[in-house]
C-alpha cells in the first residue's frame, strides 16, 4: 500500500516538474516576446509625442553609427515639421522573431499619410537583455532611403471675397509685399535693427526668423508682410540695407480700409488656439481665419483650403514617390446689401466725429450703409500689426473696435415716434388730443423737486403733431402715463426689445429697464430719457414701419435679391402709421430743407447725468430709412449738429 502511495506520489510529482518546466518556457517565450514588443512601443510612444531625442537611445549600435543624434533629431523634425504632422497614430500588429509590424497614420498639410511597417529589433553582444531598433529612413516613411529627402508643394487657395451689392470688392486677394533678409554673412545684426526700426517691429522677432530650423544660408526669410501704400513709402529705404529684399506674395486686402472694417472685420494667421478649435477642418500654420466682421461670421464659406503635395525626392533630386496630396479648393464669394457709393457719402460725414449711422432700404430692410467712428484699418491686422499702431488703437478712448450701430444707448426725442405710435395705436390719443401746456410738470408731490420740462414754446394747440415738432416732453411724459407701464411696455416687446435681432454681425438687445411701474421712469421713458437702451439699427429697423403699414422691416447685410424681410409683421395699424409719418414729415419740414419729403425726428440724449449728450437723427422717405448718432455733442450744437449730416444724405442717396 505504502509502496503504491510512494509510487503514485513520484508519478505525480514528475507530472508536476514536467508542467513546471514547460510553463517556465512559455513563460520564458512570452517576456522574449512581449520585451521586443514592449521596447517598440516605448519608442512609437515617444514618437508619437514629438520626443526626438529620447527616441535615439532605442537605436541599434549600427544605426548610431550610421546616425549621430543631432542629424537623427533633425532628420524627423525637418521632415515632421515641414510637413505639419500631427495627429500621429502607431499600433503594433505582430510580432515574429524581433520583427515587429506596425500601422501608423498621421494627418499633414496635404492630409493623411498612413502605412504598414515592419521594424527590425535587435540584442546586442554586449547586452542581450533587452532590444535594439535597427532604424534607418524606412522608419519615417517606407520608401524613404537614407539618402533620399522629402519636399512639399503647395499652391494656396483663394480666399472667397466680400462684395457690395454691386460687384464691388471689399475684401479681397491681392498683391502683398513680404519683406524679408537673404541669410547669410549679409544678414549683420547693424541691418537687422536698421530693418527693425524702418517696419516699427522688434529686432528679436528679425533675430528669431533667420534662426528658424528651416532655415538655410543663401535662402529668403521673410520678416513683415506690409501693403502696397506702405512698400511705395519705404522702398527707398528698403532699398539702402544690404541684404534686404521686397518680394509679391497673394495676401488679404482692404481697398476701403477703415470706412467698412465694422462691416467686412478682419482676417489674421491662425494660432495654436486656433488650429486646435477646428481641428479636421483643413486650417493649417499658413492659413488666415476671420476673427471679425463678415470675415467671421462666414468664416466657412470664405475659407480656402490650400492645395499640397507631399513628394519624397531621391539623392539626385528626381521624384521617388508622391506620399501625400491635396487638392486647393478656392473659398466662396459673400456678397452683401452694403451700397459702396452710399458707405462713402455716409463716412464722409462722420469721419471726424465718435458716432455712426446706418441705411436701410425702406422698403425692403437691406443695409446700404453701416458706419461707425472712430474706426481701424483692417489691413493692420492681415498683415500683421506694429506694436505703434496697436497701442494707439488701445488708448483711444473713442473705441475703434466698438460697433456703435449694434450697441445700445438712449435715444433721446427720436424715441417719441415709438410713443406717438403706442399711445394712437392703443386708442389713448388720437391726432387731435392735446394737453394743457405748462412749463414744468410733475405726476404729483411724491417726485419731490423733479419735474418734466420742454424744450421750446409753442403757441399752436398742443396736440400730436406739435408735440412732434416743438419735441414737447411734457406731452410724452402725460402720453406715456396715460397709456399705462402695462400696455405701453407690451407694445415695446412687440417692437422687439428685449428680444435678440437677427442680424449677421450680432446687435445688443434694446432694453427699457426694470420697474416700468415706477412712473417717474415711465415718463421719462416716454421722452427718450430713462432706462431705454436701443441700438441704431433696431431704431431705423422701427422707423422703416412708418412707410410699411406698420410693419417693422427686419434687418440684413447679405444679399438676397433685394428680398423683403419683416421683423415684426403689423406691430400696429396702417392708419396709426400714416397718422405719425404724415406729422414727421411736418417736423421734418419744419428743421427746414427736406426736398425729398422724408419723416424724422432729432433727439438729444443727455448722458452722465447730464454732462454729455448725443446727438441723434432718424429719418426715412420712400427710399432709405436712415439713423445717426454722434457722441459728445454738447459743445457742437447737440442734434443740429447732426441733422444737416442727414439731410444731406437723404438727399444725395436714392
Amino acid at each position: 500500500m505504502r509502496n503504491d502511495n510512494k509510487k503514485s506520489f513520484l508519478m505525480i510529482g514528475s507530472v508536476v516538474l514536467a508542467a513546471v518546466t514547460v510553463i517556465g518556457i512559455a513563460v520564458f517565450l512570452i517576456i522574449g516576446k512581449e520585451s521586443s514588443k514592449k521596447t517598440f512601443e516605448e519608442y512609437a510612444a515617444l514618437l508619437e509625442e514629438g520626443k526626438y531625442e529620447e527616441m535615439y537611445p532605442y537605436l541599434s549600435k549600427d544605426a548610431k553609427a550610421n546616425w549621430a543624434k543631432d542629424d537623427f533629431v533633425k532628420r524627423y523634425s525637418n521632415i515632421f515639421s515641414g510637413i505639419e504632422a500631427s495627429n500621429i497614430e502607431i499600433n503594433v500588429t505582430d510580432e515574429k522573431d524581433g520583427i515587429v509590424t506596425y500601422e501608423e497614420s498621421m494627418q499633414t498639410m496635404a492630409g493623411e499619410i498612413s502605412f504598414t511597417h515592419e521594424a527590425n529589433l535587435v540584442k546586442e553582444k554586449d547586452d542581450t537583455s533587452s532590444y535594439k531598433i535597427d532604424w534607418n529612413s524606412t522608419y519615417v516613411f517606407p520608401d524613404l532611403a537614407d539618402s533620399d529627402y522629402v519636399s512639399v508643394q503647395t499652391e494656396k487657395g483663394k480666399r472667397g471675397t466680400i462684395e457690395d451689392r454691386n460687384g464691388t470688392a471689399l475684401a479681397t486677394e491681392g498683391t502683398v509685399y513680404s519683406v524679408g533678409m537673404v541669410a547669410g554673412p549679409k544678414a549683420t545684426q547693424d541691418t537687422q535693427k536698421k530693418l527693425a526700426e524702418i517696419l516699427s517691429i522688434d529686432e528679436d522677432s528679425i533675430k528669431q526668423a533667420l534662426d528658424a530650423g528651416w532655415v538655410q544660408e543663401g535662402m529668403f526669410v521673410p520678416v513683415k508682410t506690409i501693403s502696397e501704400k506702405d512698400n511705395n513709402a519705404i522702398s527707398q529705404e528698403l532699398g539702402n540695407l544690404e541684404g534686404v529684399s521686397v518680394q509679391e506674395s497673394a495676401g488679404r486686402v482692404y481697398p476701403y480700409g477703415e470706412m467698412l472694417a465694422h462691416v467686412t472685420g478682419y482676417v489674421q494667421n491662425v494660432t495654436a488656439e486656433d488650429l486646435e478649435k477646428n481641428k479636421g477642418k483643413g486650417y493649417t500654420s499658413n492659413s488666415v481665419i476671420g476673427k471679425s466682421g463678415l470675415e467671421a461670421v462666414y468664416e466657412d464659406k470664405l475659407k480656402a483650403n490650400d492645395g499640397a503635395v507631399i513628394f519624397i525626392y531621391d539623392q539626385n533630386g528626381n521624384v521617388k514617390k508622391q506620399i501625400a496630396k491635396k487638392e486647393t479648393k478656392n473659398g466662396q464669394n459673400v456678397r452683401t446689401t452694403i451700397d459702396v457709393n452710399t458707405q462713402k457719402a455716409v463716412y464722409e460725414q462722420l469721419k471726424n466725429d465718435a458716432g455712426g449711422s446706418v441705411v436701410m432700404d425702406s422698403k425692403t430692410g437691406e443695409v446700404l450703409a453701416l458706419v461707425s467712428t472712430p474706426s481701424y484699418d483692417p489691413q493692420d491686422f492681415a498683415l500683421g500689426m506694429d506694436n505703434k499702431t496697436w497701442k494707439a488703437l488701445n488708448e483711444n478712448k473713442d473705441n475703434p473696435f466698438m460697433n456703435r450701430i449694434t450697441s445700445v444707448y438712449t435715444p433721446g426725442s427720436t424715441f417719441k415716434m415709438i410713443s406717438a405710435a403706442i399711445g394712437l395705436d392703443s386708442k389713448t390719443i388720437d391726432e387731435n388730443t392735446a394737453i394743457e401746456k405748462v412749463e414744468k410738470w410733475q405726476k404729483d408731490k411724491s417726485w419731490g423737486n423733479n419735474y418734466v420740462t420742454t424744450t421750446e414754446q409753442y403757441t399752436e394747440p398742443s396736440n400730436l403733431k406739435n408735440a412732434l415738432i416743438y419735441s414737447d416732453n411734457i406731452y410724452f411724459a402725460q402720453l406715456a402715463d396715460k397709456i399705462g407701464s402695462k400696455t405701453y411696455t407690451s407694445y415695446l416687446d412687440t417692437f422687439g426689445f428685449n428680444k435678440k435681432i437677427n442680424f449677421e454681425l450680432g446687435v445688443q438687445q434694446s432694453t427699457y429697464g426694470d420697474k416700468m411701474e415706477d412712473i417717474q421712469k415711465l415718463c421719462a421713458t416716454g421722452y427718450g430719457q430713462g432706462d431705454l437702451q436701443i441700438s441704431p439699427l433696431h431704431l431705423t429697423s422701427i422707423y422703416t414701419s412708418l412707410i410699411n403699414d406698420g410693419t417693422i422691416l427686419q434687418p440684413y447685410l447679405v444679399y438676397s435679391n433685394n428680398e423683403t424681410k419683416t421683423m415684426v409683421k403689423n406691430a400696429y395699424s396702417k392708419e396709426t402709421a400714416n397718422i405719425v409719418y404724415k406729422d414727421l414729415q411736418a417736423t421734418m419740414n419744419h428743421y427746414g430743407s427736406n426736398p425729398t419729403n422724408a419723416a424724422g425726428k432729432t433727439g438729444t440724449a443727455e448722458i452722465d447725468n447730464g454732462k454729455e449728450t448725443i446727438g441723434w437723427v432718424s429719418a426715412v422717405n420712400e427710399n432709405i430709412a436712415i439713423t445717426m448718432m454722434v457722441d459728445k455733442t454738447k459743445d457742437k450744437g447737440y442734434s443740429q449738429y447732426v441733422l444737416p449730416k442727414v439731410q444731406k444724405i437723404l438727399t444725395e442717396v436714392k
